[in-house]
């Protein structure tokens, strides 16, 4: 299944609001503050398919309108809920352009509807279970307690904390190398037959059931009919009744899960490994991850959509870049993920989508960003600075980010004063009067968030300023202006320099530019070489801490700035 569009008007924040995921390359990562509008998405998703799935149930239908557009076994499909004249509530299905009746879809509603909805969700809030995908879970749970010979997956499934154990030993049966692979880096081991998987049976609830295929299974597993016993990895692969992975996973699904006592058939599971280690003591992020492996290779396939809140919580930062080698396995489906992570946002770059406020922001931000940097910044370095709440630097150009940093850095270890200060840097690409203006008009400081832009002190950083807003005044009469609150500046000349046009190189002592020359001759002819503004920014981090004194000056009017 690949996603194309979705519009959705009247739910919670989501109104007229549409979203385009044709260029995502099915994987469309979701970014904002808390209450942007991430999870009101998934949620809605979710309630358009239950409804769907459940034409039969009317009050399953949602109370908003919508309209979606997917492709499914190559055939394209729009989808829609909308308010008649009369505020009845209609739907009007489409495949390839061709109407499809009503009562058409409704009897044949799952040729026409991906195979299933997976959700990961991070958060403790239980309303997209309790909502949405507990009415699925307890359909399988009443279609395993009858005469069944076979066993689908939940059209709706919700993997938690719950779903660890019966996770990692899916992935474990699995003979694919890739699984295979996974299982020993999680488990920090070489050889998986040394797993014990240790199972309890409840086997007086055995009666509770009809006898069928989940029946069975059970009783492959549990011959004797012990409270408890351990079963090896080769056991499980040898068992007739057991087919593939995901056979394994909805099977072990439909006897462990079940929130009633008298129908769990087998109550407990405990992998141990490595010398009686469990999968209780794996990291919160290791646990994460063999969710996400399991939604995306056992429980999920082509014609899927998975969902997942906050995917990366609690995953190690160094982890964090494969999360994406892992999604990227399954690009030949669906994947929408919620995040304000900005590991993520670089790691995701080309897959953003940026929310706030229930909208699709900084698209004119974004152009504007393009328009004024070019090249210099990435996509993904854009939505960080659209979306963070760190003070913004606007500078000249990059070397300026490179001195200010690499100076910061250096003098934090001495000043405990600057340890507050933190920035992401905006390039103007030079001094163009215009470039600032799109950026005043734009870039409104968020609450607590302070944005200053700097320019060399000479005539054209001063010409800049004076053009992009009619000032009338003389450089000498010019310390700062605001303008939609944004601090408009010219680099303070450090104490002592006397010279009348002062650019931020200068913070630099006149020996310390004279070094980096010097060192750079070794024959007459060198004396003939032209050095950059960038060759110096590159040998600025091998400077003493002392070098960078003149910096100070910058660093006191900011905090100057901040405080007032």
């Amino acid at each position: 299944m690949k996603l194309k569009r979705l519009w959705i008007d009247g739910f919670k924040n989501l109104n007229n609001f549409e979203i385009d995921f044709t260029a995502k390359n099915g994987i469309t990562v979701l970014i904002g503050n808390n209450g942007s509008g991430k999870s009101n998405i998934l949620e809605a998703i979710s309630s358009i398919f239950i409804a769907l799935y459940k034409m039969g149930t009317p009050q399953r239908k949602p109370k908003f309108e919508y309209e979606i557009e997917y492709i499914l076994e190559d055939d394209n499909y729009h989808l829609s809920l909308s308010k008649s004249q009369n505020d009845d509530m209609i739907y009007n299905f489409h495949k390839n352009l061709i109407p499809i009746q009503v009562g058409h879809f409704k009897s044949n509603c799952i040729q026409y509807l991906p195979l299933n909805i997976i959700a990961i969700y991070s958060g403790e809030e239980m309303r997209l279970w309790e909502d949405y995908y507990e009415h699925s879970y307890k359909d399988f749970m009443k279609d395993v307690k009858g005469n069944l010979q076979g066993l689908s997956c939940p059209k709706l499934t919700y993997v938690n904390k719950y779903y660890w154990n019966i996770s990692l030993l899916s992935l474990l049966y699995s003979e694919l190398q890739s699984n295979q692979d996974f299982c020993k880096r999680i488990l920090n081991i070489d050889n998986l037959n040394s797993i014990n998987i240790i199972m309890k049976f409840n086997t007086n609830n055995l009666s509770n059931f009809e006898d069928n295929s989940i029946v069975s299974f059970v009783r492959s597993l549990n011959v004797n009919e012990e409270t408890e016993k351990i079963v090896s990895i080769e056991e499980l692969r040898n068992n007739q009744l057991i087919g593939s992975e995901k056979d394994l996973f909805l099977k072990l699904m439909a006897s462990v899960m079940d929130k009633q006592s008298k129908y769990k058939l087998i109550e407990d599971i405990k992998i141990t490994f490595q010398n009686d280690l469990t999968t209780e003591l794996l990291s919160e992020g290791e646990k994460k991850q063999i969710l996400i492996r399991t939604a995306l290779e056992i429980i999920a396939d082509t014609n899927s959509l998975v969902l997942l809140d906050e995917p990366d919580s609690h995953i190690h930062v160094a982890n964090k870049s494969q999360l994406k080698d892992m999604l990227l396995e399954y690009e030949n489906r669906d994947t929408i993920l919620t995040t304000h992570s900005p590991t993520l946002m670089n790691i995701f770059d080309e897959h953003l989508v940026y929310l706030e406020d229930g909208k699709i922001k900084g698209k004119e931000k974004a152009e504007i960003l393009k328009d004024i940097s070019g090249d210099t910044m990435s996509d993904a370095q854009q939505q960080i600075l659209l979306n963070a709440n760190t003070d913004i630097l606007i500078i000249e150009g990059k070397t300026d980010e490179k001195y200010i940093t690499i100076a910061l850095e250096k003098l934090k270890t001495i000043h405990l004063e600057f340890e507050e200060l933190e920035f992401n840097f905006l390039y103007m690409g030079g001094s163009d009067p215009e470039n600032l203006k799109k950026l005043v008009s734009q870039f409104t400081p968020k609450e607590n968030q302070t944005i200053i832009a700097f320019f060399d002190n000479d005539e054209a950083g001063f010409g800049c300023i004076k053009k992009a807003f009619d000032y009338t005044m003389e450089k000498i009469h010019f310390t700062r202006q605001i303008e939609n609150n944004i601090h408009i500046c010219l680099y303070p000349k450090k104490n002592g320099f006397t010279e009348y046009a002062f650019e931020v190189e200068d913070y630099f002592k006149i020996e310390t530019c004279r070094d980096f020359m010097f060192s750079n001759f070794n024959t007459f002819q060198d004396t003939k070489k032209k050095f950059t503004k960038n060759d110096f920014a590159e040998y600025c981090p091998t400077l003493d801490v002392n070098e960078f004194d003149g910096f100070k000056k910058l660093f006191d009017l900011i905090l100057e700035i901040k405080a007032n």
